[in-house]
Order: structure tokens, then C-alpha cells, then sequence
């Protein structure tokens, strides 16, 4: 389980002392803003360590999950904004993680996004039963970063992204699609 630095404001860029700092995207909550913090379940440790450092630069706060049991345990003991759920776990489908994420605070039902590299017809159908929507890998890092803002009512414009961004998730000369 991890977390970002310690940086805070709204997203963007800020100059400060010869160096660029990237703030924190932020959420407003009745009793102020708070930054946004995702928790990321996917049994690929090189995914989860490649989304935690993408999400944290572009200001997001970053707890990962090896497993649904971990996920389920990370869930129980803190609160997280949204959830991003890889559908195919070693240890259970991601959907079971959202059930369990539901019954533990209904809101994940709206602050829920999946993430698949299933291109099935049955995949689609079990992600569609949660009303939730989703990424299918190879993913584009800013849209992502948009779908699990928008989740919290957050705008996250394009031009916050970093330079050379844009680029899928996984991608690479044998991943590239037309």
C-alpha cells in the first residue's frame, strides 16, 4: 500500500525555487478540498507500479492492491474516492471486489471505474451488470485520469497533461492500434 508526496492544490503546474512541482488534483468534500486517492486492484505488479507513478504525476493520490483480498482489506481499513479494478485477478474477478467494495460503502457503485485486457463478449457482459464504466488495456493514461475525475465531479483538462503524455498504458510497436 502506498501513497504520493507530499505537494498540495489544485492540479496544474506550479514554478517554484528553478523547478517545476506538480500539485495534487482535488476534490471538494463538505468540509473543504482533499486530494483525490484511487485505489488501483490489479494482480500485475508491473501495472499497478506504472499506474501508481503515472496517476501521482499527474497529482493523484495512489494506494495499489496485488489482490482482491488485499483490495478488500486496503477497503475496510481506509477511505479511498475512487476504485480502479482490473476485471481478470488471480485470486477472484474484479467484479466480487465491487460487490464487496459496495457493501462496504454503496457510493463505490458511482465511484467505480473497471479496467480490462478481456476483449470477450462475456467480459463486456459482466462489467455491463455493475452499471460501471470502463478501460480497455492498452489505456490512454490521460483518459483515465479523466474518467476517475469526472467520477468525483473533478474537470481535468488536457492541457494538464506532461509533455510526450498520450501514449497508451502497455503500448509499444506490437501494441499500436491503426
Amino acid at each position: 500500500m502506498s501513497t504520493s508526496p507530499e505537494p498540495s492544490s489544485l492540479s496544474g503546474l506550479e514554478q517554484g525555487s528553478g523547478h517545476v512541482q506538480r500539485r495534487r488534483l482535488m476534490r471538494p468534500t463538505a468540509d473543504g478540498l482533499h486530494p483525490l486517492r484511487v485505489l488501483v486492484v490489479d494482480d500485475e505488479p508491473s501495472i499497478c507500479q506504472a499506474l501508481a507513478l503515472l496517476f501521482r504525476w499527474h497529482g493523484i493520490d495512489v494506494v495499489t492492491a496485488l489482490s482482491a483480498a488485499e483490495a478488500v482489506r486496503i477497503l475496510s481499513a481506509t477511505h479511498v474516492d475512487v476504485l480502479l479494478i482490473d476485471l481478470r485477478l488471480r485470486d477472484a474477478r474484479g467484479d466480487s471486489v465491487f460487490r464487496t467494495a459496495v457493501d462496504i460503502d454503496p457510493s463505490y457503485r458511482d465511484r467505480t471505474l473497471f479496467m480490462t485486457g478481456d476483449i470477450t463478449a462475456e467480459a463486456e457482459r459482466i462489467i455491463a451488470a455493475t452499471n460501471c464504466p470502463f478501460l480497455r488495456k492498452p489505456f490512454d493514461i490521460t483518459l483515465a485520469v479523466q474518467a476517475i475525475a469526472a467520477l468525483v465531479g473533478v474537470s481535468y483538462q488536457k492541457s494538464d497533461t506532461p509533455p510526450g503524455s498520450g501514449t497508451s498504458l502497455g503500448s509499444g510497436p506490437h501494441d499500436q492500434r491503426p
